[in-house]
């Protein structure tokens, strides 16, 4: 686990934790009753490919801003937008950006991605990020909740719409990084294949022999290149803790999506 939480959890709605990711080096403020930071954000945000030129990224359904904070701290150069419907966690996520020192870097915006043409003033930009809601509206048990149940389960925004409002956004040949479940990876890869191409699947094997539970998918707009499987990244090792290199990558490393080994 790679979330520390430093205050006091509190149950009642619309209560707040102060939480860490990357050994401390990024700082959370996190609804109690709404999505909450694993490893999922901080692995996608290693996968990203940084350097050369600064960039600017759109981190689609933003959160508390987990996946731009843990690219800027990355990047030094970088510039997120982080996108997000509820105007309570975007408050969160600029009280993220001044606790990290961010604040010039990191801009959030309201915006829905079932409602990509208020997402226009963006466009166009290097790269989008995205870590959506895993099941579609009427698979699985729901959390009573509701702001969990909204970043649990697809309401108001199919995948095709998280995928589309991404292909807005990009420049030609910019590239859409998601993280999402194994299950549903053919429908991913389906949507993605109008628009993108070299697209690259990475499973993320729990440990060596284990089926993946979840993948990450990036591809490029407009482009042409044939689809690469990645051997993927092992989590964990035999022990059930994670493998070196995955403390690596959760302390703020990289890593090569096509290669699935350690870039930095």
């Amino acid at each position: 686990m790679t979330l520390k939480t430093t205050a006091e959890i509190d149950a009642t709605p619309g209560a707040v934790t102060r939480d860490t990711v990357l050994g401390g080096r990024v700082t959370l403020f996190q609804p109690v009753d709404g999505y909450r930071a694993a490893i999922d954000p901080v692995i996608l945000a290693a996968a990203v490919p940084l350097g050369g030129r600064p960039q600017h990224i759109v981190d689609l359904g933003c959160g508390a801003g987990a996946v731009g904070f843990c690219l800027m701290a990355r990047d030094p150069a970088l510039r997120v937008t982080g996108v997000d419907r509820d105007p309570a966690v975007l408050a969160l996520a600029r009280r993220g950006a001044e606790a990290n020192r961010f604040v010039d870097r990191f801009n959030a915006q309201p915006g829905d991605v079932a409602a990509p043409a208020g997402l226009a003033d963006l466009a166009p930009v290097d790269q989008v990020v995205a870590n959506p809601p895993y099941l579609p509206a009427a698979r699985g048990s729901q959390s009573p909740a509701p702001r969990r149940r909204a970043s649990d389960a697809e309401i108001g925004a199919t995948l095709a719409d998280w995928v589309d409002a991404a292909r807005r956004l990009l420049v030609h040949k910019g590239r859409l990084t998601m993280i999402h479940r194994a299950d549903r990876v053919a429908e991913l890869m389906a949507v993605m294949r109008a628009d993108f191409g070299d697209l690259t699947i990475c499973p993320l094997w729990p440990r060596a022999g284990a089926a993946a539970k979840r993948v990450i998918v990036r591809g490029r707009k407009g482009s042409g290149g044939p689809d690469v499987i990645s051997p993927g990244w092992v989590l964990h090792g035999a022990d059930n803790r994670f493998r070196a290199a995955t403390d690596r990558l959760l302390a703020g490393g990289g890593f090569d999506l096509a290669t699935g080994r350690a870039c930095e």
